[in-house]
């Protein structure tokens, strides 16, 4: 089943349903859910500065990494992996999905998909098409290869300039159960406002699992505790 979640990015055109699907979330007992996910890594220092942040915290996160920068910096895909974090695709070359044939479309994931593989001893299907960047020919043709695209629905614009404040106000008003918000690794601004979110997230109640615990592909807890303490909850996804 073709998964997509969340809002192409501002400098996508939007496409009409049912290409943009939002999941259905059904938690048994039901409580809210989000999940944390990072772009374009790994990047020296910064990665490591945001792990220690997710480490300090006990949250999980999902890090869409840059195959040429995995291959680059492979002992810090492995510490990813170490600390219970979810390693997924964004691609060899970071690419627009939307402009490249379809050879070079399987190619990048295919890539990338084999170092992960190859650092962490872990398989992913999971994508995240740089810049939210994507045609309904390229969404075809990574899904019928098994690939399935994950957007986002909290766009934090880090790799835009935007301030520590602006990027905390903005996800603390636009969260919601079920949310995947969007954030980039080697963002100064985003390790700075990264503790302070997490801490007033979890005042409003929110859980923090990886992409694939909150879409249904992973029901296991890894390293982290959650509350109440217990295997995940069912999570179940439904398309319109």
């Amino acid at each position: 089943m073709l998964l997509l979640c969340g809002a192409v990015s501002h400098s996508s055109p939007e496409l009409p349903n049912p290409f943009l699907l939002k999941p259905q979330i059904a938690l048994e007992p039901r409580r809210p859910w989000i999940a944390l996910t990072f772009d374009d890594g790994p990047h020296a220092g910064k990665t490591e500065q945001l792990l220690n942040v997710l480490k300090e915290a006990g949250v999980p996160a999902t890090f869409f990494v840059v195959g040429k920068m995995a291959v680059r910096y492979p002992y810090l895909i492995r510490e990813i992996s170490r600390q219970g974090h979810e390693v997924a695709n964004h691609t060899f070359s970071h690419p627009n999905l939307a402009r490249v044939d379809d050879k070079t479309l399987l190619n990048e994931l295919g890539q990338t998909r084999r170092v992960i593989q190859n650092l962490t001893g872990h398989d992913t299907m999971l994508y995240r098409p740089p810049g939210g960047d994507f045609s309904r020919r390229s969404l075809k043709v990574a899904s019928k290869a098994g690939y399935h695209m994950i957007l986002w629905t909290v766009l934090t614009k880090d790799v835009n300039g935007a301030s520590s404040a602006v990027m905390r106000r903005h996800i603390l008003n636009s969260v919601s159960d079920g949310s995947i918000v969007l954030m980039h690794s080697g963002m100064p601004n985003t390790v700075d406002m990264l503790p302070g979110v997490i801490a007033e997230l979890r005042e409003e109640g929110y859980h923090f699992v990886t992409v694939s615990q909150l879409l249904g592909f992973d029901h296991s807890l890894g390293g982290f505790q959650l509350t109440p303490a217990a295997d995940a909850p069912a999570v179940s996804v439904a398309s319109k």
